[in-house]
């Protein structure tokens, strides 16, 4: 009985300890097996292995065993093994340090000294509202400021390596799009690199990564970062267009400079219509020759050259407005009130159409400059977009209403010869009525002088309001018609026809031949032939 018992718990513990032995085999085996396997991140969703492009702080992820004579490639996912249990752990997600295991791309950015951050908007200005075409979008003050991130990269096969070098770029306003994509950044990733191009990484996963060098970018009101990736671009005006109306702008110049040198010089054009007169040919003159000289050979027209040329183009309108201003300044005021201004009085009012003919322009220019557009004129663009419309409010609506207020100008002295006409000459012919008070000779040579005067600038008027009426069809023109080329044609003509005014003017022709025919003589011999008028100098 005792032998049985002792027999039975024998076997017993014989089963206990075999148990044991079996359980404490498989756990060690189980965990050789976990200590083994390979961890396989699954990158395809974000395209990229930049840390700073995801903001994912753990992930759940699958660990099989990986075969020894297997490739690691993160872009393609492994699936959990059905020979092994599978098992699920949660880790922090491991980035790779480099792109080393993928193909460098073709086309790498390269920075230059050309590159540029393209911007929808001017400096300070956001955009206000915006439709599906960014053509329709609209630009307001500011509220946020514009810091898009700016990274120094090199691109490979779905995958990017920040280089980690501190980047800035400066900023090209307008868009060169005629059609375009809208990209949010709710749904995308935006960052400019290194030679202005625009990188887009979808949050969704649905590609790697795109980028873009036809855009522009800009954010709302809100905050929201918005990129415009053309469609179809703006087309560039053709060189073969650019050289002609560049050669009729060389032409021009000339014949400006002629205008200007014989109201310098001669002395019966010598005052201060003349003075006037000269300086807006002079400025016309260098504005049509850096324009056409930047055109010829290609200079780039950002930057300060093309905001010298949009100073003299400016500056020759605002002094066609003085001429205007001067006209009825004599014929409403000096004439009537028999004033006459002295050498002194003369130079005084010379200096402040200067100072209004530079001023003007400094301040347009400076706002020009200040929100960042270019300063290059309207010439060779067409206003196919609301960016490029934009990028010359500094110059066609300032221009325009110089021109509005020139045509007021001339207008307001023709009521002014008028009334000269039924007042001035009827009190110049009229007896003494009082003894103790006479009524002084009106003066009217100078009266002459003024009408000649207020003719030629009519004429210069017609000549100015038309080519400007050209420039206006054809920035605002949404074609690329022959026509729109005899409009830039004519336009750069407009100095050969403001000197063609001083030969149908026949007070200014008749000076001109007399200085010619006596052989460029600044003082004309008495004894010319042609001599019709010989009259004092005038300082109007």
């Amino acid at each position: 009985m005792g032998t049985k018992c002792w027999i039975s718990g024998l076997k017993y513990y014989l089963k206990v300890y075999l148990v044991t032995h079996l359980c404490i085999l498989l756990t060690l085996t189980k965990a050789e097996d976990v200590s083994n396997a390979t961890t396989v991140i699954d990158t395809s969703s974000t395209g990229t292995t930049l840390e700073q492009f995801n903001n994912i702080s753990s992930t759940e992820v699958s660990t099989t065993p990986m075969p020894n004579n297997s490739t690691y490639d993160p872009s393609i996912p492994t699936t959990p093994s059905t020979e092994t249990p599978e098992v699920k752990v949660i880790q922090k997600q491991v980035q790779p340090t480099d792109c080393s295991q993928r193909e460098k791309s073709r086309n790498q950015p390269v920075a230059s000294s050309s590159s540029r951050l393209r911007k929808c908007c001017p400096l300070g200005e956001n955009l206000d509202f915006y439709r599906e075409n960014q053509s329709d979008s609209m630009c307001d003050n500011a509220v946020l400021n514009f810091e898009p991130t700016i990274i120094s990269a090199v691109l490979y096969d779905n995958c990017i390596e920040d280089l980690e070098i501190t980047t800035e770029l400066p900023i090209e306003i307008g868009n060169p799009c005629n059609s375009s994509f809208q990209y949010e950044d709710s749904e995308d990733l935006f960052f400019v690199l290194q030679d202005g191009s625009l990188l887009i990484i979808d949050k969704n996963g649905n590609e790697s990564y795109t980028v873009q060098e036809n855009y522009c970018l800009d954010q709302d009101k809100s905050g929201h970062m918005l990129a415009f990736v053309c469609i179809t671009q703006v087309e560039e005006v053709s060189k073969a267009k650019i050289i002609i109306v560049a050669i009729m702008m060389l032409i021009s110049m000339p014949c400006l400079l002629l205008v200007s040198y014989l109201h310098l010089t001669l002395r019966l054009l010598r005052n201060l219509h003349g003075w006037s007169l000269a300086l807006m040919s002079l400025c016309l003159a260098c504005g049509y020759f850096v324009h056409s000289i930047v055109h010829i050979y290609g200079i780039p027209s950002g930057g300060f050259i093309g905001y010298v040329i949009q100073f003299f183009i400016l500056s020759f309108f605002f002094w066609f407005f003085c001429i205007c201003c001067n006209v009825l300044l004599n014929i409403w005021y000096k004439l009537p009130r028999y004033v006459q201004f002295n050498k002194i009085w003369t130079i005084v009012n010379f200096g402040v159409y200067c100072a209004f003919a530079i001023v003007g322009p400094a301040i347009l220019v400076t706002l020009t400059v200040q929100k960042g557009l270019p300063g290059m004129p309207s010439y060779f663009l067409q206003g196919l977009t609301e960016s490029i419309r934009e990028s010359q409010r500094y110059f066609i609506p300032p221009v325009s209403t110089l021109l509005g207020l020139s045509f007021l100008a001339m207008v307001v002295a023709f009521f002014g010869f008028q009334r000269i006409k039924t007042d001035g000459y009827l009190r110049a012919n009229e007896d003494e009525k009082n003894v103790n008070s006479p009524i002084r000779q009106f003066d009217q040579e100078k009266y002459e002088d003024v009408k000649k005067d207020a003719k030629c600038v009519a004429l210069l008027g017609i000549i100015i309001i038309l080519a400007w009426l050209f420039e206006i069809v054809t920035f605002y023109s949404p074609g690329n018609e022959v026509y729109l080329l005899l409009c830039d044609m004519i336009n750069g003509l407009q100095g050969l026809w403001i000197m063609l005014i001083f030969l149908v003017v026949r007070r200014r022709r008749t000076i001109i031949l007399r200085w010619w025919y006596d052989r460029g003589t600044h003082t004309i011999s008495e004894g010319t032939e042609l001599q019709p008028v010989n009259k004092p100098l005038n300082p109007t």
